[in-house]
């Protein structure tokens, strides 16, 4: 394990932090749910498996956002599952508007991308929110 991941300083601005990431699901979920924002996936969806490097890019930003909110491995394999679980809730819902949208392949690219992100969280990028904080003067001290 690296020295960034034994990190225990408390984030000061977890909080905001957590919401911001509630913010990156609920965006997920209206790219993937909105016939609105068809026009944004049109480019990725042209390229071979696009679809599918969407799902995985998308899934390893989220197991990276919230692996910097939790270091320790426990959390973390909850993180993933409950990112897992997100991306199942998304195929599901998918299913009644449109059936071809629900795939059992996009839920396993959502696998990949969870375990790129917690690949990822074992480099420097552990402590990126850490780091903003850092730089931004406003990282807790401790007592």
């Amino acid at each position: 394990m690296n020295a960034l991941a034994q990190d225990t300083t408390p984030l000061r601005w977890r909080r905001g932090w957590a919401v911001l990431g509630v913010l990156l699901m609920v965006a997920v979920a209206a790219i993937a749910l909105l016939p609105a924002t068809r026009h944004l996936t049109a480019m990725a969806l042209a390229l071979p498996a696009g679809d599918k490097l969407l799902h995985m890019l998308a899934f390893a930003a989220l197991m990276g956002w919230w692996g910097n909110l939790y270091h320790r491995p426990r959390p973390r394999l909850g993180v993933a599952a409950a990112c897992l679980l997100f991306g199942l809730l998304i195929e599901l819902a998918q299913w009644p508007h449109n059936p071809k949208d629900a795939s059992v392949w996009d839920l396993a690219a959502d696998a990949m991308g969870l375990g790129l992100g917690a690949l990822l969280l074992r480099t420097p990028l552990a402590g990126v929110l850490a780091g903003v904080e850092r730089v931004l003067g406003l990282q807790q001290t401790r007592r």
